[in-house]
């Protein structure tokens, strides 16, 4: 049977046959994962879709903003000039038009060759990471990712591998790419690389490695730092010159393969040297100005976040509650501001700066001790306000400029007795009870504190017990108004050294505080005064900007009423007398101008201050020991005063000499010898308020203690005068009596005054009786008596009358004198007396 003849296959058969195998085995394929996609989605599908949702945040939040770095901090003076730059990396976005073509091309060259045809996602790219992924039982060690994934991967996520990160990527690489342009996204890239040596962003990297901006970097010079972000600990030419070069020709031959270069650009790129400039521009160290604009610009930010200030605590746990909030806080913010991105400027004033540094340096060039860690052992610092403006214009924090520890608000130290105003007299002053002609009894306390050279002046007006820094006179007047009533002013003044085991101290009223004071709020609760009672919120912080928020500060925030006008006006006269009485502890301290002031001396003087004012600046000094020790013979007055007269001599000299105007509910009124107002002229008179005897009035039950011990007081003196009068006036009828009995011994015959005598002599001895010379001068007398009347008489009618005890001779008349004639007598003055007037009477 013959063999059936096989049929024979069209073309078509044969040319669509493998296209039917391929399609076959394409959509079976598919079919499989379809359905292992499926498996998988609906296996891991809270993740993927955790996923999409994190990248649907990250392209409703993003702005250009988030692909820049913070560049470094700079802090300008009150003319505008930069005093300091925190270094940051010295960051500095650039756009994609001042970045070199070389490196755009490197990094498509290398990283990303289809960069221009892709929407975000390279499917290749990715299906060989997938396949690389399965090989590896699920651990992600190839990377597909775009250029437009590793943007968002600098910027939104971390650089660990995981599939997670990935599908994230995925989700947002496509809907950034419909938000920004090819060059919108190669520009975010070339900014948010990292390029060791603590380089950021291609600016940064291009003066580091070449010391030239990005726009001109060669061919090499682009590939070496294309080679350097990959992996920047690898490719580092500065710790890993070869492997850099390494990748640096492997970039090339890139670039040369996908056409960005020629032939020739190739080798010569290649033959280049790998060289680099290493150009590092430090941050400027931190000086006394920018440290404390550093501080204050923390404080500004603390108050946007809400957090409220507390100076005063009532007990240790919230005490111990408030510092770790308070510590948490300022730390975060304060390495936000280090790590860059922020703009301050402030009202520090570098003329004032420089002539404050000069003055405190030279005051003290004569102590040339140092400590082991090189700094001076002897130290100062000073802080200056405007009154005009309230704002801190220049503070000083040791001597030199090296020296990067700030005392002026860094340092608490014991303020002695230029705490006194604040946290005693003022304070007082409100009360209405104390006033300046007030006499307080100055003595010695059993437990209560000792004045300064061991000398006491019993009463005493409050006046002079300020100008002469009387300790237990301070110490009397808090005990009285209550030392947690006086402490309040200084919360109120936000003094940053208070304590709660401060509460109760009566110590505190000659400065003991359990942590101390700044010198930056001593000159502020001094400028209080001299703003009449207002404390100006402003520290130094005029603006703040920050890079990606704009202006976060910018305000004059409103005074705070401490001390009302009319007591702060009482103290600051009260404080002139420091300087310009000769017994004031500030005598000769006085400038051309109305000033005001006190001086400080703590134990054993290991802390001396001097604190004064006048109408436009405030400026606190303090002297001492970075470790407190003595210094015998040194006080307030000695070189913390001298440098605060020097100082604000200089700088007060070109103002017009003005005073502080006397508010219309202050008046000078008569004092008597207690120092009360009195409607009798006494030749001397004092400040008193209306309004703050308005606020005694309101304490009724104080006002009738008070009213009560004013009469006591008064009884008590009206019997003392009259007690002293009566004593006078014996000691007189004894010195008559004396007299007469002297006289009458003397005799040697009687006449008609002898029987006055003896009528004005027994006289006298009744005005006597009671006294302990009674007796004694009773037998005087009738001896006297007895010796008198034994003698014969003698006519005696021709003879003019003798002048008997208190009886004058008519006033005999002498020519008038001319000019020129001497008229001084022997002993005398060439002028008149000076009135002597009762303590503290002016």
């Amino acid at each position: 049977m013959a063999k059936k003849r096989k049929k024979r296959k069209s073309a078509w058969y044969i040319f669509f046959r493998p296209i039917k195998i391929i399609l076959f085995v394409f959509l079976l394929v598919m079919a499989i994962g379809c359905l292992a996609g499926g498996a998988i989605f609906f296996k891991y599908q809270d993740e993927i879709m955790a996923c999409k949702e994190k990248a649907d945040t990250i392209i409703r939040q993003t702005s250009r903003t988030d692909f820049s770095q913070p560049t470094d901090t700079k802090v300008y003076d009150s003319e505008g000039n930069l005093i300091g730059t925190i270094n940051s990396g010295h960051y500095e976005y650039v756009s994609i038009k001042d970045i070199s073509e070389n490196l755009q091309n490197a990094y498509v060259a290398q990283e990303d060759r289809r960069f221009y045809k892709h929407h975000g996602i390279d499917y290749k790219g990715l299906l060989r990471a997938g396949l690389v992924f399965i090989k590896n039982k699920g651990v992600a060690t190839q990377g597909g990712s775009t250029i437009t994934q590793q943007v968002i991967k600098n910027t939104y996520l971390t650089q660990e591998r995981t599939i997670q990160r990935k599908i994230t990527e995925f989700f947002a690489a496509p809907r950034i790419e419909d938000k920004y342009s090819k060059q919108d996204i190669l520009e975010f890239y070339c900014n948010t690389n990292f390029y060791a040596n603590r380089c950021y962003g291609v600016s940064e990297a291009s003066r580091y490695y070449f010391d030239k901006e990005a726009k001109d970097l060669t061919v090499w010079e682009a590939a070496t730092l294309a080679g350097i972000s990959n992996n920047p600990s690898k490719y580092d030419p500065v710790a890993h010159p070869d492997t850099s070069k390494w990748k640096r020709d492997q970039i090339i031959d890139s670039m040369a393969f996908c056409k960005f270069i020629t032939k020739d650009e190739q080798e010569n790129a290649k033959a280049q040297p790998l060289t680099v400039a290493k150009v590092y521009e430090g941050g400027t160290r931190e000086n006394y100005q920018t440290s404390y604009a550093i501080h204050s610009a923390v404080l500004e930010m603390m108050k946007n976040d809400g957090f409220v200030f507390q100076y005063v605590f009532p007990g240790k746990a919230s005490y111990d509650s408030y510092k770790e909030e308070y510590q948490e806080l300022y730390q975060a913010k304060s390495d936000m501001v280090r790590r860059g991105g922020f703009e301050i400027h402030t009202s520090l004033d570098s003329k004032l700066q420089s002539m404050l540094q000069e003055n405190i340096d030279s005051h003290l060039k004569g102590f040339t001790e140092v400590q082991d860690n090189g700094k001076f052992a002897l130290q100062g610092a000073a802080v200056c306000v405007d009154n005009r403006t309230g704002y801190v214009v220049a503070i000083v924090g040791g001597r030199g400029t090296d020296d990067e520890y700030n005392r002026g608000f860094l340092s608490r130290r014991q303020p002695g007795s230029t705490i006194k105003p604040l946290i005693d007299y003022a304070p007082a002053f409100e009360t209405g009870f104390y006033y300046p002609s007030r006499l307080v009894n100055d003595h010695l306390f059993d437990g209560g504190p000792k004045n300064s050279g061991g000398k006491y002046f019993g009463e005493i007006s409050v006046r002079e017990a300020l100008n002469r820094s009387l300790n237990t006179v301070a110490w009397q007047i808090l005990n009285d108004i209550g030392v947690d009533k006086g402490i309040s002013y200084l919360g109120k003044m936000h003094f940053a050294g208070l304590s709660y085991m401060d509460n109760g101290n009566s110590s505190m009223s000659i400065g003991g505080f359990t942590e101390g004071a700044r010198v930056v709020d001593m000159a502020k609760g001094y400028s209080v005064l001299a703003n009449q009672g207002r404390y100006s919120n402003k520290t130094c912080i005029t603006s703040i900007k920050s890079q990606y928020d704009g202006e976060i500060y910018q305000g004059s925030p409103a005074d705070e009423r401490i001390f009302t006008e009319d007591i702060a006006y009482m103290v600051t006269d009260v404080l002139k007398g420091t300087l310009d009485k000769p017994y004031g502890t500030g005598s000769g301290l006085g400038l051309k101008i109305p000033a005001a002031g006190k001086t400080g001396t703590t134990n054993s003087s290991k802390d001396t201050w001097f604190c004064g004012y006048t109408k436009y600046y405030t400026t606190a000094i303090w002297v001492g020991y970075d470790t407190p020790r003595a210094m015998p013979g040194v006080y307030g007055k000695t070189y913390s005063g001298k440098m605060w007269h020097d100082f604000m001599a200089e700088i007060n000299k070109d103002l017009p000499p003005q005073d502080w105007d006397m508010p219309s509910t202050v008046s000078l009124y008569p004092v008597d010898a207690r120092g009360e107002k009195t409607d009798q002229e006494t030749g001397n008179k004092d400040l008193f308020s209306s309004v703050a005897e308005a606020a005694a009035r309101a304490d009724s039950v104080k006002w009738k203690e008070e009213e009560a011990r004013k009469l006591q007081e008064s009884q008590a003196q009206m019997e003392l005068a009259a007690s002293e009068a009566d004593r006078q006036a014996k000691e007189q009828a004894a010195a008559s009596l004396q007299e007469l009995i002297t006289e009458l011994n003397g005799l040697d015959h009687r006449d008609s005054s002898t029987d006055d005598k003896i009528t004005s002599a027994k006289t006298f001895l009744e005005q006597l009786n009671g006294t302990e010379n009674y007796d004694s001068l009773r037998q005087a007398l009738d001896d006297a008596v007895s010796h008198a009347l034994s003698l014969p008489k003698q006519d005696d009618s021709g003879k003019p009358q003798e002048i008997g005890p208190g009886m004058g001779r008519p006033r005999e008349t002498t020519a008038p004198a001319f000019p020129g004639d001497d008229i001084s007598q022997p002993g005398g003055t060439d002028g008149p007396q000076a009135e002597m007037l009762p303590p503290g009477m002016e």
